[in-house]
């Protein structure tokens, strides 16, 4: 027979401190499954052939480079692509402080003229933790492409953006670290599925400490059944 006597306040704290264990790990799963299905979509990719640079416009969207993680600027150069107006991320700026955008140039690789060929995203609108962007210097803190081509007095401006080759140093060009579809980041799947059994584990944990407390104060016992308790 089970004799139980909670301790009132320390049930009410350890029971929301559990379902919000429980939740955090139940969010990092849903994420590992969402990352794992989106690993295995493509990025559909396009090329703008006939295009023209807009000079003034550029904007700067902060990021953290996957391949080699460091900090610094994606520059959007804005281009007409007929009627429409098409955002391409041309180069990144290795550096933490913000560029002074009057002395940034439409890069090289735009400016020849050459047909240019990369993924094309949607992106996912900024999410609440996102910085508050500094349009008076041209600075976003996740990629708004209507903002960010209203900032750059632009009309027409498609819901997508091409991420294009980056020039390096020595003339070469490289493929665009940030070229992932929407919603992925640098975390691989398998890190959530770790925060994921952190956040289960430590629920466990968690009942575990409730419980051996309420032993140890003989709160809690399992007694054999008297025949006076029939």
């Amino acid at each position: 027979m089970i004799r139980f006597k909670p301790l009132p306040v320390m049930s009410v704290l350890a029971i929301a401190a559990l379902a919000m264990l429980i939740t955090l790990g139940r969010w990092q799963w849903e994420r590992f499954d969402e990352k794992t299905a989106a690993a295995k979509e493509p990025v559909p990719e396009m090329t703008l052939a006939a295009y023209h640079p807009i000079e003034g416009a550029i904007q700067f969207v902060y990021g953290v480079r996957p391949d080699t993680k460091e900090q610094g600027w994606r520059v959007f150069a804005p281009v007409q692509d007929g009627d429409a107006v098409v955002f391409v991320d041309a180069d990144f700026i290795a550096q933490v402080a913000p560029p002074n955008a009057g002395e940034v140039r439409v890069p090289a690789l735009l400016r020849s003229g050459a047909p240019v060929t990369g993924a094309s995203i949607r992106p996912e609108p900024p999410g609440p933790l996102a910085l508050a962007p500094r349009p008076l210097q041209r600075l976003w803190f996740g990629v708004d492409l209507q903002a960010m081509g209203r900032n750059g007095g632009l009309e027409n401006v498609s819901d997508y953006y091409i991420a294009g080759a980056y020039m390096g140093a020595d003339g070469r060009a490289s493929p665009n670290p940030f070229a992932r579809a929407p919603g992925a980041d640098a975390l691989p799947p398998a890190r959530h599925m770790g925060y994921a059994l952190t956040w289960y584990g430590l629920a466990v944990v968690l009942l575990a400490i409730y419980i051996a407390y309420h032993i140890s104060a003989g709160r809690l016992s399992l007694r054999r059944r008297e025949p006076s308790d029939l």
